[in-house]
């Protein structure tokens, strides 16, 4: 490993959701920048971490949540500013639209560069939205001014930065960036003969934008042609009840997991025959930003299924790798299952195209080198009292 001569201040507001491991994937891939994590509150559930992060407030309770609003609405918090500022970082990676307020205020308290990944939050979604959502009126407020002090925003896929430019965002100032998954941990070890032909896998959080309930319904129809047919669902949510009620009501064959370690989803991948999550846009227009968890399924040899949404068709070559049907089509989604059920040379095609293609295209250290190269880029064009201004030209990767 290179000396770790910089250091980056990895800033989120939940400090860290067990769900959001793409942000320590791509934290613990870097060679030349030394991170710290630094965010506002902890998360219910959290993910583990080898060093502490600095806290805005270390509890959950009504005081420090008051605390965390009140600091994404004013910026004044000292004794905060003053560890961040003991790190002597070269440059504050930020996470999520929402969390650009409170990236804007330690920035500044910083002197530092800001660079704010945008993931599929608030640049989905129109003004009057948001303006129903307290937790998003922060963003409407100081919204400009991010616009004018970040350098750059990171968009996880060609969808979001759509969607960012649509909103608002300054143009000049996005690029897409794939983060790329770990390719040692994610590779197929059963052989074959001993993955189970008949299994449809999920794996995602039980939220409405997810679709777990279109697949239900797709799944009873495929049932009525392979009995055999079965469905494993891997993952937690406020839609959970709900969708355990439906499955009953269809009588599918399934099982709820819940939220599994990343050892026991590996597992799973590696037994599938299919992965499917057919996720929808909602009428807030909550989408999903890219869908991670498609390209690790083709990592694994696991050929996807999903619907034609958000960042989704990034995630594969439509028709070779994967099939999409459009949105909240049953029938569509079904026959697309039964296609990969049911055709064995179709399937080893995609499994085989899908395993060469992900590993041409979304090596996490590969892409985190060219993370590191942006931040090198955006240092060196970074003028401390000015509104900084993205001038480096990069292409998508």
């Amino acid at each position: 490993m290179e000396s770790r001569d910089k250091k980056v201040l990895v800033f989120a507001e939940r400090m860290l959701p067990s769900t959001q491991t793409f942000i320590p994937l791509q934290v613990n891939a870097l060679t030349r920048y030394q991170p710290q994590y630094i965010g506002l509150i902890p998360a219910e559930k959290n993910y583990p971490m080898e060093d502490p992060p600095i806290m805005l407030t270390s509890e959950r309770t009504r005081v420090a949540r008051v605390r965390r609003e009140a600091y994404r609405w004013t910026g004044v918090a000292p004794g905060f500013h003053s560890q961040a500022r003991a790190v002597k970082a070269d440059i504050l990676h930020g996470h999520f639209a929402e969390g650009g307020p409170a990236a804007v205020f330690l920035a500044e308290a910083t002197k530092l560069p800001l660079m704010l990944h945008l993931r599929g939050g608030a640049e989905l979604m129109a003004d009057e939205d948001l303006q129903k959502q307290l937790f998003q009126r922060p963003f409407l407020a100081w919204r400009e001014r991010l616009w004018k002090r970040a350098s750059m925003f990171l968009c996880v896929s060609e969808f979001i930065k759509g969607k960012a430019i649509k909103s608002g965002f300054p143009e000049a100032k996005l690029r897409v960036h794939y983060t790329g998954m770990d390719l040692r941990k994610f590779t197929p070890v059963l052989p074959i003969v001993e993955m189970d032909p008949k299994l449809v896998l999920y794996v995602g959080r039980l939220v409405p934008y997810k679709g777990c309930d279109y697949l239900l319904r797709a799944m009873a129809q495929v049932q009525q042609r392979q009995a055999e047919a079965h469905l494993v669902v891997i993952g937690d949510g406020t839609f959970r009840s709900e969708l355990e009620r439906l499955a009953g009501e269809l009588g599918v064959r399934c099982k709820f997991l819940g939220e599994q370690p990343q050892a026991e989803i590996h597992k799973w991948l590696d037994k599938a025959r299919v992965f499917c999550a057919p996720s929808v846009t909602l009428s807030d227009g909550m989408s999903e930003a890219f869908g991670n968890v498609f390209s690790e399924a083709q990592a694994m040899g696991v050929p996807v299924v999903s619907n034609r949404h958000g960042g989704i068709p990034e995630t594969m070559m439509e028709g070779v790798t994967g099939l999409l049907a459009e949105e909240r089509n049953v029938e569509m989604l079904a026959a697309h299952l039964l296609r990969y059920l049911e055709d064995d040379g179709f399937w080893a095609a995609s499994r085989e195209e899908g395993l060469r293609w992900v590993r041409s295209r979304f090596d996490v250290h590969t892409q985190t080198a060219r993370l590191e190269e942006i931040y090198d880029a955006v240092r060196a064009n970074f003028r401390p009292g000015k509104a900084s201004q993205n001038s480096v030209a990069f292409e998508t990767n």
